[in-house]
């Protein structure tokens, strides 16, 4: 999908703002935070008077925050502190973090935009929306933007594009991954990019607390050999006993997917506040799209990545897990 007229509109946009806040979602990601960090580092760069911040609920995981070291992010912002808010990779905490309440007057048109590669949570009203759910990663379209306006990517700001992008293709062995991914991650290598740093952090170096909190997850897996669904569970006790976080918990449900016989995986998490988190997991061959069961639940993401949260804690009751 090409986005030259919104990527002219982003443009004029970036450049009369004195004042930015970019926004991610809570228990960022890679891709989350590659976008933002990314899109800031090209921002000191074009227009080095403006303020740029990026806000997010929450820090993120210590593996994570390797990759992701040269900016501080903040959890806490004033409204009146900034003149143009921009939303990366979840458009849908617009209305999760009351955002809605505050932006859509007309102090803020033309002042808000929205750039996704999910369709969770739709379109933002009165936005500058650019949202592609075929792209691999959000980083992809802030790639295309930076090819439009010729901005010459240095090796900080094509690495944060990178882990981005390798992640959420899960090391481009997702479906998602295109020959434009690939041709992509190329050129951000040629531009000091190191795959191997970012396959070292996000895959291949897990502590000995994660590698014990998945040792719980298999144990009690369980595959239904009639819906294909591999299931299993964690509560907020296993993530004590292992010393663990909600952090260790990426990977889980990709590696259940792997299950012989399985069609998608769900992996049932507790969190704070009563809540119990549901993670989806499907591969292109097998044929089933996961977002679709995610949405029964008011939640969505990516026909084969989704997930939701449910109110309540997981019980073991007669030898079966559920939620009460």
């Amino acid at each position: 999908m090409s986005f030259q007229k919104e990527f002219g509109q982003l443009s004029t946009i970036l450049e009369s703002a004195k004042s930015i806040l970019i926004t991610i979602h809570p228990r960022p990601d890679a891709d989350a935070l590659g976008s933002a960090f990314a899109l800031r580092g090209y921002l000191e760069k074009a227009f080095p008077e403006t303020k740029v911040t990026i806000y997010t609920l929450d820090q993120p995981g210590k593996q994570l925050a390797k990759l992701f070291d040269s900016y501080k992010i903040l959890n806490s912002f004033k409204y009146e502190d900034f003149d143009s808010f921009i939303f990366l990779d979840r458009g849908s905490v617009f209305y999760e973090l009351g955002f809605d309440k505050k932006l859509l007057t007309a102090k803020y048109s033309g002042r808000l935009v929205n750039i996704d590669h999910h369709n969770q949570g739709g379109l933002i009203p009165k936005a500058l929306n650019i949202v592609d759910s075929k792209t691999s990663a959000t980083c992809e379209i802030i790639y295309d933007f930076f090819k439009q306006v010729s901005f010459n990517l240095d090796f900080r700001v094509a690495q944060f594009l990178l882990n981005g992008i390798f992640a959420d293709t899960g090391g481009f062995r997702h479906s998602n991954t295109s020959p434009k991914t690939l041709e992509i991650a190329s050129t951000l290598m040629r531009n000091g990019a190191s795959i191997t740093k970012v396959n070292r952090v996000l895959f291949t170096n897990k502590s000995l607390d994660t590698l014990k909190l998945w040792g719980i997850a298999l144990e009690r897996a369980k595959l239904n050999e009639k819906t294909g669904m591999a299931v299993s569970f964690i509560t907020k006790d296993d993530l004590k006993k292992c010393n663990a976080t909600i952090h260790d918990l990426g990977g889980i449900s990709e590696m259940l997917n792997t299950i012989s016989g399985s069609k998608f995986s769900l992996v049932l998490s507790e969190r704070p506040n009563n809540k119990v988190k549901a993670s989806l997991r499907s591969d292109e061959h097998k044929k089933i799209d996961v977002s679709e069961i995610a949405r029964q639940f008011k939640g969505g993401g990516h026909k084969l990545s989704s997930g939701f949260e449910i109110e309540g804690k997981l019980k073991l009751i007669d030898g079966d897990w559920v939620i009460k």
